[in-house]
């Protein structure tokens, strides 16, 4: 491995000399053209090897002090030297590894072999250090932050470690045991089966659930690029994407997870909706296992912050970056704030409702924000009419998706229950569903189920009531309240569709063609929302896309234009989610990407079918 480090460091250092980045124009000759992403990510691979080295360094430590106990029981029931060295001195057996030591440790060891291995050291780590270095002055710029700061980085702790595993060895062993000491004893799987997920699988992915919200960055960039007739850039989508969801959204997604740890360890679907996961243990051992979950997590999330930042500055776009960190997390202090608020039993009741109303409507800014990102790298203005109604849309799509989420997980709280009469001698079938208590701490999802008439939102009344998780029940298919929250965020989202729509086809109609659009888009998601049967609901939305379609184009010479087909997009996207919505229960909308995935794979088995044959696909099936 030492040997494989030299050659990797040789090979980068050949690189680098032949970069035309780090020569004179006048002398440059035949030198390769090197991207400068290259040339900064090349000290990566030797550091690798480098800090693999490291990882063998330090389990040899480690295995030497246990062998070496090892060495000294055995030398209790064979106390005879061995023959063979009798001219040394009385040599015992079993002492292999307490000879290496009198060689290879740097405590201890022989001169020779120390001076060796010190300059081995300090060759490896110098020469990585000063190449690494070399090409941060000579690149500049964002690269050189981002080298300096993520390469340096990373040497300290390989440093560390290093010490920690050669002058620091005894140390180190004597830590590890006593850690290894506290949990000998401890059953392996303290009798039960983990039902969650890992924390590795946490911190790598917090929210596999929420994978929808990712497609809104794309959705603005396209509708930007493509409103603009602009140039569509994958890389910069692609990075965008990287670090709006997977790090600055992430982030805050763990530090919600944190505050609302509690809650989601009672929640009736709590394995399922792979939330921060639970500590295994008793007693005292919980509480060391969840300061550690609660240690990696936010360590994990600042982490993900940082490196966002250092992305923005690799690519000259470190305000932009720094702008989304502050709107997301200042949203989120808004947020956990009147969550706080409204789960006081001691807090009045009046102040808790207009709490949890304030928090419908903040729902939906982190949809409109993650809009505005997907404009912004397409290049387009912020103030944009594209970029305006673009934001005002997926704002109130975003409220309306999120309080459809949220009535269908607060049915989950439920269970079936009614007074155990009787009629013929027949149990009488539940009239009504009530409340479990935990839902009391959650004002905002309570009230929603008071717009569905057949929920009694209040603690069980009933003694004997039939145990029946209301997850399984599509509560909004039959007919709700035509003034429910949902609803209102549905027809407002259908009325800035209007706006919306003329600005992607960047149509001069004015404000006619808005009011024309916004009258139809209206009277069509209020009747949508009125119809109680789910087919008939389903038939007379998509109707009602058509007829949108038809008045986007209504002179009749536009039926053909592209951005008239593109236009009716917002309508679509907000009813279809809707429909999706009213037509399922709260598992089923768990259970989605597993569905989608068995559609996939049967919509692929039967193209392989139709291509081979069915003889052949009964024989390879």
């Amino acid at each position: 491995m030492a040997s494989i480090t030299v050659i990797l460091l040789g090979a980068v250092a050949t690189i680098v000399s032949d970069a035309c980045t780090f020569k004179d124009p006048a002398d440059a000759g035949d030198c390769k053209e090197i991207p400068p992403l290259f040339l900064a990510a090349a000290p990566a691979i030797p550091l690798a090897t480098l800090a693999f080295v490291q990882l063998l360094g330090m389990v040899a430590a480690l295995r030497s002090y246990y062998i070496r106990a090892v060495e000294n029981e055995l030398r209790k029931y064979a106390p005879s030297p061995l023959a063979d060295l009798a001219a040394v001195g009385p040599i015992s057996p079993a002492s292999y590894h307490g000879l290496i030591t009198e060689v290879t440790t740097l405590r201890r060891g022989r001169a020779g072999y120390r001076i060796l291995a010190t300059m081995i050291m300090l060759v490896a780590l110098g020469v990585f250090g000063g190449l690494t270095v070399y090409l941060a002055i000579n690149l500049g710029g964002a690269y050189r932050n981002a080298i300096l700061i993520g390469y340096g980085a990373a040497f300290l702790v390989l440093i560390a470690d290093v010490v920690g595993a050669t002058f620091g060895a005894r140390f180190t062993f004597f830590e590890v045991a006593r850690s290894y000491r506290d949990r000998q004893d401890r059953p392996l799987l303290n009798g039960s089966v983990p039902t969650d997920r890992s924390l590795t699988s946490y911190l790598l992915l917090p929210r596999p659930e929420d994978w929808i919200k990712w497609l809104f960055v794309p959705g603005g960039y396209l509708v930007a690029a493509w409103s603009t007739k602009g140039t569509v850039h994958w890389g910069a989508l692609a990075l965008a994407v990287l670090i709006t969801e997977y790090l600055v959204y992430s982030a805050r997604y763990q530090w919600n997870d944190i505050r609302g740890w509690a809650d989601d360890e009672s929640h009736p679907h709590s394995a399922a909706r792979l939330r921060l996961p639970s500590a295994l243990g008793q007693g005292t051992k919980v509480n060391k296992q969840r300061r550690l979950i609660v240690a990696a997590s936010s360590i994990i999330a600042l982490l993900r912050l940082a490196v966002a930042v250092l992305l923005g500055l690799a690519v000259g776009r470190t305000s932009a970056v720094l702008i989304l960190i502050v709107s997301v997390f200042a949203i989120g202090i808004l947020y956990e704030f009147l969550r706080t608020v409204e789960s006081l039993e001691r807090v009045p009741w009046a102040a808790r409702v207009s709490t949890a109303g304030m928090i419908w409507i903040i729902v939906g800014t982190g949809y409109g924000l993650r809009y505005l990102a997907g404009v912004y790298v397409a290049g387009v203005s912020l103030a944009d009419s594209i970029a305006i109604t673009g934001a005002l849309f997926t704002y109130l799509f975003g409220i309306m998706f999120v309080l459809l989420t949220w009535v269908l997980e607060a049915s989950s709280y439920c269970r079936e229950g009614t007074a155990a009469t009787y009629t013929d001698g027949e149990l009488q079938q539940p009239a009504c569903w009530y409340a479990a208590d935990q839902l009391c701490r959650k004002p905002h999802l309570m009230l929603l189920l008071r717009s569905i008439s057949r929920v009694d939102v209040s603690r069980d009344p009933w003694q004997d009531y039939l145990p029946r998780n209301c997850g399984k029940v599509p509560v909004l298919k039959d007919h709700v309240p035509l003034l429910a929250p949902w609803n209102l965020a549905y027809w407002a989202a259908c009325v800035v569709g209007a706006w919306l729509a003329v600005s992607m086809m960047r149509n001069s109609g004015g404000d006619d063609e808005v009011a024309k659009l916004a009258v139809v888009g209206l009277v069509g998601s209020v009747t949508v929302s009125r119809v109680s049967h789910s087919l008939c609901r389903t038939v007379t939305g998509l109707f009602i896309i058509v007829l949108l379609w038809l008045a986007a184009a209504w002179d009749g010479s536009q039926f053909g234009r592209p951005s008239v087909a593109m236009s009716v997009i917002p309508w679509a996207l907000a009813t279809v989610t809707y429909l999706a919505f009213r037509n399922q229960s709260y598992d089923a909308l768990r259970e989605f990407p597993k569905v989608l995935r068995q559609l996939v794979r049967k919509l692929g088995q039967a193209i392989i079918k139709a291509i081979v044959g069915h003889d052949t696909w009964q024989k390879i099936r």
